[in-house]
């Protein structure tokens, strides 16, 4: 199921004058993010400041978060996300439902190549990107899929994190 078809069922489609917003919520594993990065078993670098900086592999990805279209988390979507271009997507970070980690966290922004996702708000769990087709995507077809990396941090029992991972998103034209 992609987020168009998941979009026509939920509720957290947005419209408002030829401009949809889609929501995805980012549920996060923290405690077992942190406890894989504090092991080993996840690579990552110090950025000088004290924070641990991780990229989550895409086959890895499925241990510590998962995506979903309400906010209880129950209902699972899977990546990739197709909207349409011009079309908006919006980014709600949390604790998935069954991590007790006393974390704090905060959204830290999205970096990309292939196309854009332009800032249109941004709070501290949140994000609402615009998606518009740059000319290095202008012949591309519509199925190509971007290099979107979401960057978050996190504090988890006095570490500071930082972890980054790309949710796979296409733009359709």
């Amino acid at each position: 199921m992609n987020i168009a078809q998941t979009a026509n069922e939920t509720t957290e489609v947005i419209s408002s004058s030829k401009t949809t917003t889609t929501k995805i919520y980012i549920n996060m594993y923290f405690a077992q993010l942190a406890s894989d990065i504090n092991s080993g078993l996840l690579a990552h670098q110090f950025n000088g400041k004290g924070r641990k900086i991780t990229p989550i592999p895409e086959n890895q990805e499925s241990n510590y978060l998962y995506y979903s279209s309400d906010k209880a988390g129950e209902t699972h979507i899977e990546p990739p996300f197709e909207i349409n271009n011009g079309d908006n997507i919006k980014f709600k970070l949390q604790t998935a439902p069954t991590d007790e980690s006393d974390t704090s966290y905060k959204w830290q922004g999205i970096l990309q190549n292939r196309f854009d996702l332009q800032l249109v708000s941004e709070k501290k769990r949140s994000a609402n990107y615009k998606a518009v087709a740059t000319e290095s995507t202008a012949g591309a077809p519509p199925s190509e899929a971007d290099d979107v990396i979401i960057h978050i941090d996190f504090k988890n029992n006095g570490d500071k994190f930082s972890a980054t991972w790309d949710p796979v998103i296409r733009i359709k034209r």
